[in-house]
């Protein structure tokens, strides 16, 4: 049934909107609210509903301290009942088999909204394909580790809640998205940042085998080895949140109010030092997300993989120290140590980007598998080609939510066209290739990668002087963890 934005998914029937010829679902849970006593479980199924659903506004995003992650989180509505996505489709016909793209927002673990303006699916549903995107928990409600979990958890451990809700929106997918017009062996995965190192999760977790057929990278922090931390290491700080708080079991953590636990101005998890990041838990996450990755034990997919020219913030307060002992760059190579912020910047755009590179290399010539990479170049000033700043290109959204710093032009209009062509052409056939684009060239050796700019190239991989120092130390280190001479 597809008569008036009417759909029939298992759960029972939704209306959504007609908008300028597409048809939007709002607001659509695909898991009961972790509210009570699912709060820190597993994502459930959701309930059946009778009657006919509006699905026409958006939901409440996870609840999350105010860090600026696309707008001002704290001034919206906030709720642990958060596990709903949204659905942009050209056509209701279950005949049209239409490709799916499932975006997953970043800001670190720690925030983001499935309703972000930038992730608007408009322009992907007028380009023939279906856009969803997804709301998952996020710091101390995602990803809190603790002792008493593993006696409830089906696979004997706990954490990494908001990546189960990944997978749970998939699973709800792979059954409901025919209704909307959808092929559910058709499904293409996305994120930025937290978004992109998500992508990466899903492609090592067994939990999420088969629920998609490839994925597109953007600016993904990738091969932190200081980031590989066990389940049982990070439920440390799980006891000393309860400890906080009075609290001797987890069941007296869920009885809290949760503005006390997290609200716009405080995070408890961040305040007591427990992890609200992904861990090693041996059933998400089996083992190190970058020994996966890179020893030919994550999904065989081809993926789009980059990142952007100025990427990259400053870590720990020794983090050029770390970085620079690590791979034994020269010392003057990044001038004034941890107190010039610039210098730190730099080493962090350029650690960054070679680690992006090695990784492409890796797949292409030892592991054999389709990989596009690319390079967003696009600079506005002050910020230049920041963090983030392809998403509304992608997107088809630069004018949804202008940034007034920056001055776009009829070029960036034709730069947007260009990149939500080849990442619309990527989801349809695995090949961002398409007629009237630049050719994009697969990557193979010293075939370099896709500079998106004003005016869109190949160009060789090197793209700042620093990259023929750093690059071959990063690539010497990820190659032999690859081969398992080191674990990190």
């Amino acid at each position: 049934m597809f008569k008036d934005n009417i759909v029939y998914c298992k759960q029972g029937l939704l209306r959504g909107a007609s908008e300028n010829g597409i048809t939007v679902f709002r607001g659509v849970p695909f898991a009961q609210p972790p509210v009570g006593a699912l709060r820190w479980r597993e994502p459930q199924p959701p309930h059946s509903w009778g009657g006919i659903r509006p699905a026409v506004s958006f939901s409440a995003i996870p609840v999350q301290r105010h860090f600026g992650f696309g707008g001002n989180e704290a001034q919206l509505w906030q709720s642990e009942d958060c596990l709903y996505l949204n659905i942009w489709t050209p056509g209701l016909d279950p005949e049209d088999k239409l490709p799916v793209f499932v975006w997953f927002y970043g800001g670190a673990y720690m925030g983001g909204r499935a309703d972000d303006p930038s992730y608007d699916g408009s322009g992907f549903a007028k380009k023939g394909v279906i856009a969803v995107t997804v709301n998952y928990r996020v710091g101390t409600l995602g990803f809190l580790c603790h002792p008493d979990m593993k006696s409830e958890s089906p696979y004997g451990t706990g954490g990494n809640f908001g990546l189960l809700d990944q997978i749970e929106a998939l699973k709800w997918l792979r059954v409901n998205i025919t209704a909307f017009g959808g092929d559910p062996s058709k499904i293409t995965i996305g994120g930025q940042s937290a978004g992109s190192n998500s992508c990466n999760n899903l492609m090592c977790s067994p939990l999420s085998r088969d629920l998609f057929r490839y994925a597109i990278n953007q600016s993904g922090d990738v091969f932190q080895s200081d980031r590989d931390i066990s389940f049982d290491a990070a439920s440390s700080g799980g006891l000393r949140l309860a400890a906080h708080f009075g609290c001797k079991t987890l069941n007296e953590l869920r009885k809290l109010p949760v503005s006390e636990i997290t609200r716009g101005d405080y995070d408890a998890g961040m305040a007591t030092g427990a992890v609200c990041t992904p861990v090693i838990d041996g059933a998400v996450i089996p083992e190190s997300q970058g020994n996966m990755l890179l020893r030919n034990k994550s999904m065989r997919i081809p993926i789009i993989l980059g990142s952007n020219l100025d990427e990259g913030s400053s870590g720990p307060g020794d983090y050029l120290k770390t970085v620079t002992d690590r791979f034994g760059l020269p010392k003057g190579m990044y001038p004034g140590g941890e107190k010039t912020s610039e210098s730190v910047m730099r080493l962090a755009r350029d650690y960054w980007y070679a680690r992006h590179l090695a990784w492409a290399k890796i797949r292409t010539e030892d592991l054999k598998i389709p990989t596009w990479q690319y390079v967003f170049a696009r600079r506005q000033e002050p910020m230049g080609a920041m963090h983030g700043a392809e998403i509304p290109y992608a997107f088809q959204t630069l004018y949804n939510n202008p940034n007034p710093m920056f001055k776009y032009t009829e070029q960036d209009t034709r730069l947007m066209d260009i990149i939500s062509s080849y990442w619309a052409n990527f989801i349809k056939t695995g090949d961002p290739n398409g007629e009237g684009l630049p050719r994009w060239d697969k990557k193979i050796p010293d075939s370099g990668h896709m500079r998106l700019d004003l005016d869109c190239y190949m160009e060789g991989d090197y793209i700042h002087v620093e990259d023929s120092v750093v690059f071959p130390v990063v690539y010497k280190w990820m190659k032999a963890r690859a081969e398992g001479i080191i674990d990190e």
